[in-house]
């Protein structure tokens, strides 16, 4: 999908600047940030759902210490061949416990992921990963230790 011209214009690139410092914890978080740009909040609104259609925003939502919930979060890395990578991809995202999914180079090309209070869920979708794609180098490797880096795209840096 190609975004729409206003989307990343100076105001939209303050909005996805705003947008990855977190959103504000009040009532109205878009009322605010629509007062910041100077825009109305049906703009905000529509500029978030261009940038969300457009794939430059993948999810706006909490971040939280899987591990102190119970859950279990590992990262895999996959070799899949490039003629199912799109599906493999559509397929590993359905599921609302992967976090990142990443393509590339070298003979582990995609990297998600995945966190699941159930053990089994995690243990089916790598089943169903290898099984549905023909993959046979799925490795799962469990978090050991907790990293979390502030990783900030400046957008309005040139």
């Amino acid at each position: 999908m190609v975004l729409p011209e206003m989307t990343m214009d100076p105001v939209g690139r303050k909005l996805v600047n705003l947008l990855q410092e977190g959103l504000p914890l009040e009532k109205d978080p878009y009322g605010i940030l629509a007062r910041e740009l100077g825009v109305s909040r049906e703009e905000v609104t529509e500029r978030i759902g261009a940038l969300v259609d457009g794939g430059v925003i993948r999810r706006i939502g909490g971040v939280f210490d899987s591990a102190a919930m119970g859950y279990t979060s590992l990262l895999v890395g996959a070799a899949v061949p490039g003629e199912v990578f799109r599906d493999a991809a559509a397929f590993v995202n359905s599921f609302g416990g992967v976090t990142h999914n990443y393509r590339r180079s070298g003979p582990l090309n995609m990297w998600f992921t995945f966190a699941s209070g159930d053990p089994g869920e995690i243990d089916g979708l790598l089943a169903a990963l290898r099984e549905r794609f023909g993959l046979t180098s799925v490795y799962p490797f469990p978090k050991v230790k907790h990293f979390k880096l502030r990783v900030f795209f400046d957008m309005e840096k040139e």
